[in-house]
């Protein structure tokens, strides 16, 4: 009966033994002409995507800005903090405050969300984790409709489309992913099947039985998935750790599923989607139909160049609930402006790669002590421990060494990926074995100062 059941799988993948062909050939003439015509109609949305800018609104990104100005002018939070409409990005930066997490936080706090509180009743609360509080995240349905309509697009670029049958393992319940990707993937009429995490076996097995071709989960759990049978997928839609930042884990996944589509993001349980992997792009591309993107420096606050690392802050261009402006992620990152990929022109080329923390000068450089994590990811015999140990060179300048935990060999390309990331040069690495202390930095400067 279980077989019955996904027979609308037939059509797409392989079925997991002889009895199951039988029954299945049955049905496969249909089914192989419902996914003709799905790839055709898929082929069609791929075209019309790829020819139009900023997600598909032709509107000016300037313009989105200040009709977004306009219906916040007289909101409650922002009452007295927005201009109108503003004449450029640059005038925007200068003239709209930071938003801070903290604010965010405070007021969802407030009784009946203080002044964030629905103009209109929410269709869907999720909770974030902020701090030592569950926070709520609202959305209306005109909010819902177009975060389906971005990731939609997406799906188009991606070639996904009804006929395709999706797993999703992230989680559900209070958190996000597992019912935003579910949402987005049965909004284009896509099959969708909410597994969740855990239970590898079963979830194989289900894989095989119902045919999937997209899956969407963590990376980590994904290989185990495969190893324990389910079919490649297609399209693979990773998150929940480090993905296209970790060299090793990425090799390994595309290594396990070779010839499939492999789809890195950036999101935020407040501000999201926020990028994604798009076909022929470099890095995760901005939803910039959705956001507003730019990069400040975290210790001065001023806004950054293209192309230099800094903290990443968002503003919604849609959001009807909740909306932030000009919010601090906390998040570090590059962002770099490019020709139109699936008609969207802001990269993010090194997804993030740390968050802001207690930023330390060194060589002239500022070195943000959690990006160094990164560099050790999928180092082998490297635990992912690590201190800056910096010092005051005789005849004056730093001395940088980098203390790595565990039993690494391969320096060379610790050295290598440290100054990629960081910018500057070490000039010692050391390993031992086992490091005390919770402390990222040493600043040994002080000490002889």
């Amino acid at each position: 009966m279980a077989s019955k059941r996904c027979a609308w799988a037939a059509g797409r993948a392989s079925p997991p033994s002889s009895s199951a062909r039988r029954k299945a050939g049955r049905i496969n003439g249909v089914a192989h002409k419902c996914a003709s015509a799905a790839h055709r109609t898929r082929g069609r949305r791929h075209r019309t995507a790829a020819g139009l800018n900023h997600g598909g609104d032709m509107r000016d990104p300037l313009d989105s800005l200040n009709l977004q100005l306009e219906r916040l002018h007289a909101h409650p939070f922002y009452a007295g903090r927005l201009p109108r409409s503003v004449a450029s990005a640059a005038e925007f930066a200068e003239r709209v405050p930071l938003m801070s997490r903290a604010e965010l936080v405070a007021e969802m706090g407030k009784s009946g969300y203080g002044a964030f509180a629905p103009p209109v009743p929410p269709v869907r609360v999720h909770l974030t984790p902020m701090g030592a509080a569950l926070v709520p995240i609202l959305h209306s349905a005109a909010d819902l409709r177009a975060i389906e309509t971005a990731c939609g697009q997406h799906l188009d670029a991606c070639g996904i489309g009804p006929g395709d049958v999706c797993m999703v393992t992230f989680g559900y319940h209070l958190f996000v992913a597992g019912l935003f990707y579910q949402s987005q993937m049965e909004a284009r009429g896509v099959a969708c099947i909410p597994h969740g995490p855990g239970e590898t076996e079963r979830a194989a097995q289900v894989a095989r039985q119902c045919g999937v071709t997209v899956l969407a989960g963590n990376p980590t759990h994904a290989l185990k998935l495969i190893e324990a049978g389910c079919p490649v997928p297609r399209v693979f839609f990773a998150g929940g750790e480090p993905f296209s930042g970790n060299e090793a884990l990425y090799a390994r996944v595309r290594a396990a599923m070779p010839g499939t589509l492999l789809i890195d993001s950036y999101s935020l349980s407040e501000c999201l989607p926020v990028a994604r992997t798009f076909p022929g792009g470099t890095g995760v591309h901005v939803f910039d139909e959705l956001l507003h993107a730019e990069v400040i420096d975290p210790d001065t606050l001023a806004p950054l160049p293209d192309g230099e690392r800094g903290e990443l802050v968002l503003t919604h261009l849609k959001k009807e609930l909740q909306p932030l402006v000009r919010y601090r992620t906390g998040d570090l990152t590059v962002l770099e402006r490019t020709a139109s990929v699936h008609g969207r022109t802001v990269s993010l080329p090194r997804v993030v790669f740390g968050r802001v923390d207690s930023m330390v000068k060194i060589k002239g450089v500022k070195v943000y002590p959690s990006e160094i994590k990164r560099v050790l990811l999928g180092v082998a015999g490297a635990t992912g421990a690590y201190r800056l140990v910096v010092g005051a060179k005789a005849h004056g300048g730093d001395h940088l060494t980098l203390l790595v935990e565990g039993a690494p060999t391969d320096l060379d390309a610790i050295a290598e990926r440290f100054k990629r990331q960081t910018l500057i040069h070490a000039d010692a690495i050391e390993v031992v074995a086992k490091l005390e202390g919770a402390a990222l930095v040493q600043d040994q400067r002080r000490e002889t100062t």
